[in-house]
């Protein structure tokens, strides 16, 4: 087993965004939609910019250690660019990974003018946090992972984490707070407006995140 994943990012970082939302739905329903394969051209196709969008092969990739989450989690690393398993062994801890392949369809000068920005990307989850009986229940947070890179260069690395909220009322349905890291590697005459615009997209996209349920 390797002892090291790929870097969020390569070069490091250099724009970066984070964000919440609650949902008013269990931690189950949150993380199949907005963690997994089921829900993710849903997902993709709440941004505007959003034209297309092909999911391809599915794998699964083994993170670094062995006890995981106890230890390294979706958070610590890139899994993008990791090597698939050819099998699973029943003693290694895995995650699936959806590839996929994104169209954006840009603006430019106010609407004049308008660009395709076309992604290779990932998604990347824990099959263990659906099968599980008390995946409902736990109040340790669970993650998926997005991570892309356009056709100009520009490198995502969103964490999303999940965390149930609980709801005292009486016959209430639990809440789920999703939160959303960025990492994001830009050239350096775009990091700037990158920076911007990212910020701003990635609010009003979570704040979308209520209609798919």
């Amino acid at each position: 087993m390797s002892a090291t994943l790929p870097l969020k990012t390569n070069p490091p970082p250099n724009f970066f965004s984070t964000y919440s939302v609650v949902l008013h739905v269990p931690l189950r329903d949150a993380y199949e939609t907005l963690g997994t394969a089921a829900g993710h051209e849903r997902v993709c196709r709440l941004s505007k910019l959003c034209s297309g969008l092909e999911l391809l092969e599915k794998d699964k990739v083994t993170l670094p250690v062995q006890n995981y989450p106890e230890g390294m989690t979706l958070g610590d690393v890139g899994v993008r660019t990791a090597s698939a398993m050819a099998e699973s062994p029943d003693s290694v801890k895995v995650v699936t990974r959806q590839h996929f392949k994104l169209e954006e369809t840009v603006p430019l000068l106010f609407g004049t003018f308008k660009t395709k920005v076309l992604l290779d990307g990932t998604l990347t989850w824990d099959d263990s946090v659906l099968s599980s009986s008390s995946s409902t229940g736990t109040d340790d947070p669970v993650e998926a992972l997005y991570e892309s890179v356009s056709n100009g260069g520009i490198v995502v690395w969103k964490l999303r984490t999940f965390q149930r909220v609980p709801n005292e009322g009486e016959g209430a349905t639990d809440q789920t707070r999703v939160t959303e890291r960025i990492e994001g590697w830009a050239p350096a005459l775009l990091r700037f407006i990158v920076q911007s615009e990212a910020t701003k997209a990635h609010r009003t996209h979570m704040d979308s995140y209520h209609t798919l349920f």
